[in-house]
């Protein structure tokens, strides 16, 4: 199953793609959430080959997890593979410069299940998935608000 939003962002697409590449947020995002990450080999710097590991919550018990970055193409591509109990998931975001001032940001969620368990859960999103998608509208925005806001302050001295 897909999940596809799109969000256009006030600010030069070089700024944009560090703030969405800069990982140690969303870790902390994560944790904050519940979540037991780690990062693989200590690492400092995204790039493709980065990983961590860790256990999740979902739905009342912990699944393990384990994400890498699959694929880092500066100001265009960031492919993430991650695996949550008995599902692959996919995210990947696209960068799009429509001007100097303006960047498009894609993000596609791909979801494939393995076991019985996945699956029931994969069925739960299919029929929230006007509410999932907008979930995933609100974090882009916000994480655009943000980036905007930056952009803001810099401008201003």
């Amino acid at each position: 199953m897909k999940f596809k939003v799109a969000e256009d962002i006030g600010a030069p697409i070089d700024m944009v793609f560090a703030h969405m590449t800069d990982f140690t947020s969303f870790e902390a995002d994560a944790k904050g959430r519940g979540a037991e990450l780690r990062r693989v080999d200590n690492w400092t710097r995204a790039s493709a080959g980065v990983e961590w590991r860790g256990a999740v919550q979902v739905r009342g018990k912990t699944r393990a997890i384990a994400a890498r970055v699959t694929t880092l193409t500066p100001q265009d591509t960031v492919v993430v593979d991650s695996r949550v109990g008995g599902m692959d998931c996919q995210l990947e975001m696209t960068f799009v410069e429509l001007s100097s001032t303006m960047t498009r940001v894609g993000m596609i969620l791909e979801l494939r299940p393995d076991t019985l368990t996945a699956r029931l859960i994969l069925q739960t999103l299919k029929l929230a998935r006007g509410r999932v998608l907008q979930r995933m509208t609100g974090v882009l925005a916000r994480q655009g608000d943000a980036i905007e806001a930056a952009l803001r302050r810099q401008q201003r001295g």
